[in-house]
C-alpha cells in the first residue's frame, strides 16, 4: 500500500528564550559598606511557541515514514499548543524507533539480521520483535496462511516499477517452499528466535505499520493527549472524540476522490487497504500487489477485492487481517469476519459493489446521493 511520496511537514518548536541576567555590582567607595541592591525579579520567560490550532481545536502534522505518509491529528483541549507539538514529535519518534526494528528494508534492523540468519540457531530478539513475531504466526494460523510473514522470499520477485514485468513461474516456484509460517521458531524462555530454512525471509509490512499505530497512539495518550487520530498509510488508530465530537473516517473511492462512505469511530483501529494504487499490467493482464502467500501468485483477478476495509480493537491485529482478508475474497473473508467478535468490514468488490458487515451497516454515513447497501449476509 505505498503512497506518492509526500513533503515531510515538521513540527516546529520555537526555543525558550532566555531571560537576561544582571552584570556585577558596582563598585562602591570604601569608607561605606558595601550593598548588594536587589537584583530585579526576572522576566517570566516567553511561552515557547507551537503548531497553529485549527478552527476545530486541531493540530494537525504529517510526516514520510514507513515508505507512506504518516498523520496524527490532536485536539487540544485546553492544553498548550505546544505540549501537542511535542507530544506529536515524541508519537513520530516512537514510529521511527519501530521502523529500526521491523523494516525489512533497513539492513541494519532487527528483522534484518534475523533475516541474514536464516538456517541459523536460535539467536535474542528484543521484547516486541518477539511479540509481533508470535502475534503474526496466530494470525497465520487463524486465517490458514492467507496472512504470512515469512511471504517476503517470494515477494521479492515481483516489482511494481513502471515497465516491471512478473516474475516467471519458474522462479516463483523455486522460492516458494520458504513460504511457512510454522517454520518462524519462537522459544518464549529465552526470548529468542529462527528462521529455520536458510533463505527464509520474512516481511512484516502487513503488520508492523499497525503495531507501530498503536505504538505512536500510545505515546499520545501517555502525553495526556487522549483525543487523537494517528493514520499510516491507510492504518488508522482513532482514540477519544474531538472536543465531544465523533471522529469520523472515510473509505476512499477506489475510482477517484472522496469517501464512499464515514465511520464514525472512537478507540478503535480502521484499517483500508487496496490494489488501486499499486500494480503492473503486462502483455494485457493486471497483476494486483496483494500477493496470496500459499500459490506465490497475485490474487486472481475474480477473487479480487477493490479495497477492504477492516475495523478491530488495535491497528496491529487489523492490519493483518485486513492483508488475509484481501487474499480469502469478499465471501470468504466476510464469513471470517463476521466469526470473530470485535471485527467488522467494509469490502469493495472488482465490480464496484459495497459489501459491509451488519454491525458496521448499522452505523456508515453515506454521501446523500449514494443510498446504503444491504449488509452482507
Amino acid at each position: 500500500m505505498t503512497r506518492p511520496a509526500l513533503a515531510a511537514l515538521a513540527v516546529l518548536l520555537l526555543a525558550c528564550g532566555q531571560p537576561q541576567g544582571t552584570g556585577p555590582n558596582k563598585h562602591v567607595p570604601s569608607d561605606m559598606p558595601a550593598k548588594t541592591a536587589p537584583e530585579p525579579a526576572p522576566a517570566p520567560a516567553p511561552e515557547r511557541a507551537g503548531p497553529p490550532v485549527r478552527k476545530d481545536g486541531t493540530i494537525y502534522a504529517e510526516t514520510q515514514q514507513m515508505g507512506t505518509r504518516v498523520s496524527i491529528n490532536v485536539h487540544v483541549g485546553e492544553r498548550a499548543p505546544a505540549e501537542a507539538g511535542a507530544a506529536i514529535e515524541a508519537a513520530f519518534a516512537e514510529i521511527e524507533r519501530i521502523e529500526q526494528i521491523m523494516s525489512e528494508w533497513r539492513p541494519s534492523s532487527e528483522l534484518s539480521q534475523l533475516n541474514d540468519a536464516a538456517g541459523g540457531p536460535l539467536r535474542p530478539l528484543s521484547q516486541e520483535l518477539f511479540d509481533v513475531l508470535q502475534r503474526s504466526k496466530e494470525i497465520a494460523q487463524a486465517t490458514g496462511g492467507a496472512f504470512d510473514p515469512t511471504f517476503y522470499a517470494v515477494g521479492q520477485l515481483w516489482k511494481y516499477d513502471p515497465g516491471s514485468r512478473p516474475p516467471t513461474r519458474e522462479a516463483i516456484l523455486e522460492k516458494l517452499p520458504l513460504v511457512d509460517w510454522r517454520s518462524i521458531e519462537l522459544d518464549a524462555t529465552t526470548r529468542s528466535g529462527r528462521l529455520a530454512r536458510p533463505g527464509m525471509k520474512v516481511g512484516l509490512g502487513a503488520i508492523a505499520k499497525g503495531y507501530a499505530v498503536d505504538r505512536a497512539s500510545t505515546v499520545l495518550r501517555e502525553r495526556g493527549f487522549s483525543d487523537h487520530i494517528v493514520e499510516g498509510g491507510g492504518d488508522t488508530f482513532v482514540s477519544g472524540t474531538k472536543g465531544g465530537k465523533t471522529w469520523m473516517v472515510g473509505i476512499q473511492r477506489p475510482d477517484g476522490p472522496g469517501s464512499v462512505a464515514a465511520i464514525p469511530a472512537r478507540d478503535r483501529a480502521v484499517v483500508t487497504s487496496g490494489d488501486y494504487q499499486r500494480f503492473i499490467e503486462f502483455e494485457g493482464v493486471r497483476y494486483s500487489h496483494i500477493l496470496d502467500p500459499r500459490t506465490g501468485f497475485p490474487v486472481p483477478e475474480e477473487r479480487s477485492l477493490q479495497s477492504i476495509t477492516v475495523l478491530a480493537p488495535n491497528a496491529t491485529d487489523a492490519d493483518a487481517y485486513a492483508t488475509a482478508v484481501a487474499v480469502m475474497g469478499v465471501d470468504a473473508g466476510l464469513e471470517f469476519i463476521q466469526s470473530h467478535p470485535g471485527l467488522d468490514a467494509a469490502l469493495i468488490t472488482r465490480s464496484g459493489e459495497l459489501r459491509v458487515t451488519p454491525e458496521l451497516a448499522k452505523i456508515l454515513v453515506y454521501p446523500q446521493d449514494k443510498p446504503a447497501p444491504p449488509p452482507a449476509r
